[in-house]
C-alpha cells in the first residue's frame, strides 16, 4: 500500500493551510485525475466522521486540546445539529474543476503536474498550493 503525504498552502502566507493529511491509498494513482478524486473522497469521508462525531457530548482531553491549538481550533461538539452531507462527486467535480481554472497549483514529488491526466510516478509529497486572486485586478 502507497504512503502519501498532502501538504496544502496559500500563495503569500507563511505556514501550512492544515496539518499535513496522509493519505493511503488501496491501488496506485497513476494520473492527477486520479490523486485529485482520491484526496477529495477522503476529505468528504473524514468530514462526514468528524460531522457524524461532533454530535457526542465529549470531554476534552489535554491531547485534544494540544491538537486544537496547533490546528487554531478547540471543538467540544457541533453548535448547531446539521443533516447536510457533501456531495462526493459533486466535490470531486469541483476539485477538478477549480485545477483546470487555475485556482490551484499541486506539485507530487516536488515537480508541478499541470494536466490531469498526466502520468504520476511513484507519489509520495503531494503540495496543494491555493492561489489568490489580485484586489481590483
Amino acid at each position: 500500500m502507497t504512503h502519501i503525504t498532502i501538504q496544502a498552502k496559500i500563495a503569500g502566507r507563511r505556514g501550512h493551510l492544515v496539518a499535513p493529511l496522509e493519505l493511503r491509498p488501496e491501488r496506485p494513482l497513476s494520473t492527477a485525475r486520479e490523486l485529485l478524486t482520491e484526496i477529495v473522497r477522503q476529505q468528504v469521508a473524514a468530514f462526514a466522521r468528524r460531522k457524524h462525531e461532533a454530535g457526542f457530548l465529549r470531554i476534552l482531553t489535554p491531547g485534544d486540546v494540544d491538537l486544537g491549538r496547533e490546528t487554531g481550533r478547540i471543538v467540544s461538539g457541533e453548535q448547531e445539529p446539521d443533516d447536510r452531507m457533501p456531495d462526493v462527486e459533486q466535490a470531486v467535480d469541483d476539485a477538478i474543476s477549480a485545477f483546470q481554472d487555475g485556482f490551484y497549483y499541486l506539485f507530487v514529488n516536488d515537480i508541478q503536474v499541470e494536466l490531469l491526466d498526466q502520468i504520476l510516478n511513484d507519489v509520495g509529497d503531494v503540495l496543494i498550493v491555493r492561489l489568490t486572486p489580485l484586489a481590483g485586478g
